[in-house]
């Protein structure tokens, strides 16, 4: 399965003046999250730019469901892994938790993203065929 996780600490300037984490922080959170899971997997976007020529892994979807507020000097650990594909998305699982004693689950969420390319006549954005390479190491990895 292609997944990672890493540990913040929830910082001053990532909260509102309530104290809690603002929002689109968190989707902010998944963005960094997606693009490390692809990298430490061997598709970080670079990489994927100057193989294929792809333009990057566009979001064409976000969601998030917030459980649990956090705060300001939260410890919380931050787990992604792609739950499903098709020929051209893949849809990326997002889960934040708080760490205490244990793990306690404050935003559960999943981004769609697409294979974004140019077409080479008319320079406009479209989802392109996941590459057999990739695809591949999905149905792999899940195994």
């Amino acid at each position: 399965m292609i997944e990672s996780q890493w540990k913040h600490v929830v910082e001053w300037g990532e909260c509102d003046p309530a104290g809690i984490v603002f929002y689109p922080n968190f989707y902010r959170w998944f963005d960094t999250s997606s693009h490390h899971m692809m990298k430490i997997h061997g598709f970080g976007q670079n990489e994927m730019i100057s193989l294929y020529g792809i333009v990057g892994f566009p979001l064409i979807e976000a969601h998030a469901k917030f459980l649990q507020p956090l705060r300001w000097e939260d410890q919380v650990k931050v787990q992604s892994f792609i739950q499903k594909h098709s020929r051209r998305t893949f849809t990326i699982q997002h889960k934040i938790y708080r760490l205490t004693d244990s793990e306690e689950l404050c935003v559960d969420g999943y981004e769609v993203r697409i294979w974004g390319m140019k077409d080479k006549e008319t320079g406009v954005l479209n989802a392109w065929n996941l590459p057999d390479e990739f695809i591949q190491y999905l149905t792999n990895s899940s195994d």
